[in-house]
């Protein structure tokens, strides 16, 4: 079995352990790491492994074959650097790293280690969005002129405790830091370059934090598509996500907490649309049959699966790296205060 090692056990590790679990057969989580000592005890009486403190301990641990690095966004450089020097797979949570040029270093550094290397961006399995992109790529809306994304989420609580690395812009925190590459990898994965960015962000709710809680961004990508990405961190319904696209001959509508959750309408006059039968309607983000919890298990097992079977995985995840410069890009914007052209160097 593939040897497995969970490093950073917060919210979003236990739908990474359960993918594991789900592939019992060829993989086997063997040990997992976390700051808390009690969280890793926890964590691995629950999933199975030896327990930690430390990244180094499964680094070292020869029966390991492979890290899923779950870490606050500022530690993900080094750690990665750290697994890729040593020779192991890794996964990494978005995003990437901090920096775009620290994204590219750690893509560079995995080509060259020449381990299987992914990004754990789950976007790229929401089935909602893979449904999209085969219409997209069938002509059946025509050219596309117009996007508009929205991530929705509840951090309230979060942004309140005073340990919470997500309250401070020095560990990686900030809204478009942490919502804006799903929706960035998105357009770029569906539509294509950007081209020119402008970001308004503001702090509805002063709750201690010094990050942004609400967010737009606007501007065109390279083929002229307008496009609009909206967040908050700070809404009061389910954590959910909606894509609008709009062509020459039609449009899609992918809304989370809607029943059906797809529907492709042909023309302005098509009221009734079409509704897309093979998405089902999840609404639960975080539990079974929960559209963000199955698409999690989804990366989980497309990653495991390059490494047994010696390919590429899914996503491209140059793509994700990509994304960082948007968000770069984003908060320059946000400090011009004026849009400013997507260029990377």
């Amino acid at each position: 079995k593939l040897g497995i090692g969970i490093a950073g056990l917060g919210l979003i590790a236990r739908s990474h352990a359960m993918g594991y679990m789900k592939l019992v057969d060829v993989a086997e989580i063997r040990g997992v790491c976390d700051a808390d000592p009690s969280r890793a005890t926890a964590f691995a009486n629950e999933f199975g492994g030896k327990p930690s403190v430390t990244l180094g301990d499964l680094i070292d641990d020869p029966s390991i074959d492979a890290i899923d690095l779950i870490l606050p966004h500022h530690l993900h450089y080094e750690a990665a650097m750290a697994v890729l020097d040593a020779g192991k797979h890794l996964l990494i949570e978005k995003p990437l790293a901090p920096t775009y040029r620290e994204s590219l270093d750690i893509c560079r550094k995995a080509q060259e280690a020449g381990v299987r290397f992914m990004v754990a961006e789950n976007t790229r399995y929401v089935r909602g969005y893979v449904v999209a992109e085969r219409i997209i790529r069938e002509g059946v809306i025509g050219t596309i002129n117009g996007a508009r994304t929205y991530l929705s989420s509840n951090e309230k609580t979060r942004l309140q405790q005073p340990d919470f690395w997500g309250r401070r812009y020095s560990s990686g925190g900030g809204l478009i830091a942490d919502s804006g590459p799903h929706s960035f990898y998105l357009l770029k994965w569906l539509l294509g370059d950007f081209q020119e960015v402008c970001a308004s962000a503001t702090q509805v709710f002063p709750l201690g934090a010094e990050v942004e809680d609400t967010v737009e961004v606007t501007g065109t990508l390279v083929n002229g598509t307008h496009y609009i990405c909206g967040f908050s961190s700070v809404s009061e319904i389910p954590h959910s996500e909606r894509l609008e696209l709009y062509g020459t001959e039609g449009g899609i509508i992918i809304d989370q907490m809607a029943n059906p959750v797809v529907k492709v309408f042909r023309g302005y006059l098509d009221f009734a649309g079409w509704a897309v039968d093979e998405v089902p309607f999840g609404p639960d983000g975080w539990h079974p049959g929960g559209w963000h919890y199955e698409s999690v298990l989804e990366e989980v097992a497309d990653f495991v699966g390059s490494i047994l079977e010696n390919r590429p995985p899914t996503i491209n995840s140059n793509d994700c790296a990509y994304s960082i410069g948007v968000v770069e890009a984003a908060y320059r914007s946000l400090r011009a205060r004026a849009p400013v052209e997507v260029s990377f160097s």
